[in-house]
Parts: C-alpha cells; sequence; structure tokens
C-alpha cells in the first residue's frame, strides 16, 4: 500500500487545480432496478479530483477516486481518468470531455434473486462528461447509457457530483 501512495504523490504534488468531491443523484432511464425496487437516487459520498488544468480551449488531463453509496445501496470505490477542454464563458467556465473509470463494486447478474445475491467485483466504462465551474464550485455530470452484456443488465443514468475547488 505504501508504494501505491509513493507512485501518486508526484501527481498530487504537481496537480494544477486540486477538488474535493461530493456525489451528488443520479437519475436513471427506468424507475425501479431488477428487484422492483427504486433506484438510488441520492448517491452521497466523497472522493478527491485532480486536474492538469493549464488554460481554456487546451486539452487537459484529471483523475478523480470516489467513495459512494450506488444505486442498489451498495458502499462502491470508483477511480475515473479522462481528458476535458475547458472554456470561459466569462463568469461561468465549462468543459466537455470523456471519461473512463472502474469501480469495485456490487455486481448483479440474472442469476441474483434480491439485493442480498451478486459478489463485489471490477465494473467500469466510458462516459461523456459536460462540466461546470463557477469561482471554485462545480457540478459535474456523467451519462452511461443502457447495455446488456451477458447476463448483466445495466440501466442507464445520469450521474451527477459537485466539487469544490481548494
Amino acid at each position: 500500500m505504501n508504494k501505491f501512495l509513493l507512485l501518486l504523490l508526484p501527481f498530487l504534488l504537481f496537480a494544477d487545480e486540486q477538488r474535493l468531491l461530493i456525489s451528488g443523484f443520479t437519475i436513471h432511464e427506468k424507475p425501479n432496478n431488477r428487484f422492483d425496487e427504486p433506484y438510488n437516487a441520492v448517491n452521497y459520498g466523497l472522493g478527491y479530483e485532480y486536474n492538469f488544468y493549464k488554460e481554456p480551449k487546451q486539452l487537459y488531463f484529471g483523475m478523480n477516486a470516489l467513495i459512494l453509496k450506488d444505486s442498489f445501496y451498495n458502499p462502491q470505490f470508483s477511480i475515473g481518468v479522462g481528458h476535458y477542454m475547458r472554456f470561459d464563458m466569462g463568469a461561468l467556465q465549462s468543459a466537455v470531455g470523456q471519461s473512463g473509470f472502474i469501480g469495485w463494486k456490487r455486481i448483479y447478474d440474472d442469476n441474483d434473486l434480491d439485493r442480498d445475491g451478486g459478489k463485489y467485483g471490477l465494473a467500469g466504462g466510458i462516459a461523456p462528461a459536460l462540466n461546470f465551474y463557477y469561482k471554485n464550485a462545480g457540478v459535474n455530470f456523467m451519462y452511461v447509457p443502457s447495455f446488456y452484456y451477458r447476463d448483466i443488465d445495466i440501466t442507464g443514468f445520469l450521474y451527477t457530483y459537485f466539487s469544490w475547488k481548494f
């Protein structure tokens, strides 16, 4: 674990922008999950983000780590990386980009009959991202479309979280 932290230290020291993340809410394409229960729409959690942002209209790299309650009310740890381009619109800035993420979460398949089923494992994806910044505050949106792979059915969702630059 100490070696992992030492690998991350250079990134943390040279980040141009560091942010505290507060997980927000999720809007799902369907109201209920595979067990006919409402999805968790308030995915509270905390995280950290750093960006190598220098100036508007230049591509920059960003990374984040987040611990939250997922759509099934289970703890989830995720790491995201992406490329973005930020635009200065006066008092407001916006950024568009694409984020890849991988997370340690409970995964359900067609054999699981309730929320107590499923096993923890790695899951991930790539999503378009749209961010808005006003002074030190930010709101971030990511959209993951619905898909079905083998016996795992993912309902599409719009995930929103908030950030504070420090």
